[in-house]
Parts: C-alpha cells; sequence; structure tokens
C-alpha cells in the first residue's frame, strides 16, 4: 500500500514540478551567457541539418567547414554589437569568445542570435527563399501561427541552437530542489526529509542544495530562489543529449532516478515499520488518498468532508513520584506527574559569526598562498584580493554553507565550460580549498561553499 501510494503521488509530483517550471523559475534569476565561436559553426550546421530533413527530395548546396568558419567569424562583432543593443551586458569580448550578462532569460536577445544563423543559410541557397510562419499558413491555412512558425524553414533552423544550463544551476538541479520541498510539504511524505535516503541525498547533490534554496507552498506555488548566476552555453542541441550531464533530470544513474529509489527505499522500510507495530505509513497512506478524493469530491458537491484516523492511539507511560511519609488523610499513592522528554537536535558544533569573521580575516593571504602550479599562479595579487566572503549559513542538516564571489571578469574563463576551462585552473576550486583551510579550525564534519 505504501509504496503503490509512493508511486501514485510521484507521478503527481512529476507532472506538477516538470521541465517547464523549473526552466521558468530559472528564466527569472540572473543569466550568465557564454558563446564560442567553435560552438555556433556547430549550432549554425545542426540548423541547417534540420532544413535538409525537412526537404529530403530538395538539391540545397554542400557548405563546407571553412564556410561556416568564416560566416561565423565575419559575423562576430556583429553579434557583439547585437547583444549590447538587445541590453545585453558584455563581460568578455575575444575573437573566439563572447560572454554576456542579462539580468533574466531575454528572449529578444537570443531570438538576435538566431537570426545570424538564418541569415547565413538563407546567403548560400541562391534563389530560393526560406519560409516563415506566414508562409506556412499560407501553405497550410488549418496551422495555427504558432505551430507553423516551428514546422517553417526558419523554425527549423533556429532549433539546432540552444541555451545550455550548466553545472549545479540546470535544469534538472532546479526540479531537484524544488521536488524535495514539494515533497516536505505533502502529509503523506512526512519524515523521508530526515530520513536516511534524504540525508544521503543531501551528500551527493550537496552543491545543488548549497546554490538553491526555496520559499512558498504547494498552493501558492513554490519558489525558487538562486545562490549564484546561472550559467548558460549557447551551443548545438546535440551538444547536451538528453541525460547526458550527471545533473540532468532524465537518464540512467541521474537525478530523477535516485529521488525515485530513495522515496520507494524509505516507502518500504516504514511500511516494515508499520507491521510490526510502530506508527503505520499504510494507516497514513489510507488517510491522504481518502482526503484526496474526498476533497475532490467535495468541491463537486459541496459536501461536508470528514476524515477519520486509524492509526492507534499510543498509551503514554507517565513517571510517578512516590511520597515516602505518609498521612491518614492522605493516600500513599502520589499522583502521576507526566515528564516531558527534550530531544537534543544535533549539533554541528560552529558558530557562524565567528567562522564568517575567520574567514574574511584570512581568505585574502589564504588565496595568494595557495595560487601554484598546477592551479592559478600568484602574479599581481589582483585576483587574491577580490575574493570575498559573502554569507554563512546553516544547510537544513545544520552543516555550514559558504558563499562567495570573486572578480569574474577576466578570471571566469578558467571555470569549465568557458573558454579557457580547466580542472585544475579552476578559481572556484582554489577558493573552495582555501576556504576549507580556514574552516578546518572551526568546522568538523562536512562544509559546502558556493559562488554567487
Amino acid at each position: 500500500m505504501a509504496v503503490s501510494n509512493t508511486k501514485t503521488l510521484l507521478k503527481d509530483m512529476l507532472k506538477e514540478i516538470n521541465d517547464a517550471y523549473a526552466r521558468g523559475q530559472l528564466d527569472s534569476e540572473t543569466q550568465i551567457i557564454t558563446l564560442e565561436i567553435s560552438n555556433i559553426v556547430e549550432a549554425w550546421k545542426e540548423g541547417y541539418a534540420n532544413l535538409l530533413n525537412k526537404h529530403e527530395n530538395a538539391v540545397f548546396p554542400d557548405i563546407d567547414n571553412i564556410d561556416w568558419v568564416s560566416g561565423v567569424s565575419t559575423e562576430w562583432h556583429n553579434i557583439h554589437d547585437a547583444i549590447i543593443e538587445a541590453r545585453g551586458f558584455v563581460i568578455e569580448y575575444t575573437p573566439t569568445v563572447i560572454v554576456f550578462k542579462e539580468s533574466k532569460y531575454t528572449k529578444s536577445i537570443h531570438d538576435v542570435l538566431k537570426s545570424f544563423t538564418v541569415a547565413f543559410i538563407q546567403k548560400q541557397l541562391n534563389n530560393y527563399k526560406l519560409t516563415d510562419a506566414a508562409a506556412e499558413v499560407k501553405n497550410n491555412p488549418s496551422l495555427s501561427f504558432g505551430v507553423a512558425a516551428g514546422l517553417s524553414d526558419v523554425g527549423v533552423i533556429k532549433k539546432g541552437q540552444h541555451r545550455l544550463h550548466k553545472g549545479s544551476t540546470s535544469v534538472g538541479a532546479a526540479r531537484l530542489v524544488l521536488s524535495m520541498k514539494w515533497i516536505s510539504k505533502t502529509r503523506f511524505f512526512k519524515g523521508f526529509t530526515s530520513s536516511k535516503q534524504a540525508k544521503k541525498l543531501e551528500e551527493v547533490y550537496g552543491d545543488i542544495f548549497a546554490t538553491f534554496k526555496t520559499a512558498g507552498t504547494k498552493k501558492k506555488g513554490l519558489m525558487l530562489l538562486v545562490n549564484e548566476d546561472i550559467k548558460i552555453e549557447i551551443n548545438a542541441a546535440g551538444a547536451n543529449p538528453r541525460g547526458g550531464e550527471p545533473t540532468d533530470w532524465k537518464g540512467k544513474g541521474n537525478i530523477e532516478q535516485h529521488l525515485r529509489e530513495a522515496l520507494l527505499s524509505w516507502a518500504r522500510e516504514a511500511e516494515l515499520a508499520g507491521v510490526k507495530g510502530s506508527s503505520s505509513i499504510k494507516d497514513n497512506a489510507k488517510n491522504a488518498v481518502t482526503h484526496n478524493v474526498m476533497s475532490k469530491f467535495k468541491k463537486i458537491a459541496g459536501a461536508t468532508v470528514k476524515t477519520t484516523s486509524t492509526s492507534k492511539t499510543r498509551e503514554r507511560k507517565n513517571v510517578t513520584v512516590s511520597n515516602k511519609r505518609k498521612s491518614a488523610k492522605t493516600s500513599t499513592k502520589a499522583k502521576a506527574i507526566p515528564v516531558k522528554i527534550k530531544r537534543k537536535t544535533k549539533d554541528t558544533g560552529f558558530s557562524q559569526v565567528k567562522l564568517y569573521a575567520a574567514l574574511n580575516a584570512k581568505i585574502n593571504a589564504t588565496v595568494a598562498k595557495n595560487m601554484e602550479l598546477p592551479g592559478l599562479q600568484y602574479q599581481t595579487g589582483r585576483f587574491a584580493s577580490g575574493v570575498k566572503i559573502t554569507d554563512v549559513s546553516k544547510t537544513t542538516q545544520g552543516f555550514p554553507s559558504i558563499g562567495y564571489t570573486y572578480q569574474l571578469y577576466p578570471y571566469q574563463t578558467f571555470e569549465p565550460g568557458f573558454k579557457q576551462g580547466s580542472i585544475d585552473r579552476d578559481p572556484r576550486k582554489l577558493i573552495d580549498r582555501s576556504i576549507r583551510e580556514i574552516a578546518a579550525q572551526m568546522v568538523t564534519g562536512r562544509l559546502y561553499t558556493r559562488r554567487q
């Protein structure tokens, strides 16, 4: 019963906290977008391949790789200017890389980027005129304008270029955090968030839980709060196959599978515990299902709904204190005095204030000391002096979560996924190591760091 109901509620959750919902939450946050010439070339090629697939019997020209590279290179400066004109803030601009920032996802900027692909391909087709939405509707009046736009030549070409979320700010990562919030607000899953299965999820995806926070309720809408900028790479759609990244939602060994297995494992153990006489998840399942069904019935019929708990009330054991001094006027039995036992919460043994002060006092000198090969090397001191500790908070399990910033330009280029991306030279790796070195004297156990 418990496992069956877990599967049913999982289905409800997956329907509500879907890709579109999570992507919408991410799109409302600050975005850091990276374009590399090599990736844009592949995106343009994929757009053309889509066009060829649509017109299987048409005779379109073969375009050599050197022509694709030349086409993108020729438009590179125009692409840069178009981003600025569309209100994107350019952080880095080189002959091969453009990095820009937007306060939230701005469709007009990305439409402009895709328009360069369409213009280049149109030039290669001589007298053939690419169809747009209006042309498709004219050819097939039964189509809606939106459907026609996607089926048009222009539409299929644009589909070759995608915004690919990177690292812990992916759509899959956002769905995990939102799903855990949804679970914590669902009566049937009461107890899961403090279970060993949930703790294991937090250990595996610690960086994700440190990156995001949540707010809101199931009724009023769950909201995602992000502690760092969303990282996006413009590339060909085929560069990020479904399930290809560990932070993707779908795929073998990816987030959804881990979450599903954790919930089902918890349900089986709780069901077994219920059979042995402890608080039964079967009863909770019956009540949850009854409540959901009757609530829907109430909305339809206007009926009054009453639910009755089937779980047994536990007998409370009282601690009695006997009175040794007997009196003829009083009973030799003293009244039972209930004793409340206060459970101790886990103490992870650190002061947020003291840790914040220590990190702020030592971080610049420690980063400078740790700048050596194969990582970033100390030269001018500009990078080390630009590292700032923004906050020290606690995770839901009581472990320290430390936020920091550093001077993104020009050093973010060394983060994996950017132009000079390198695991060894990743600035975050250097800062994380330095933070842990300082915190080691004050913190025991796990510790999370997050770039703001």
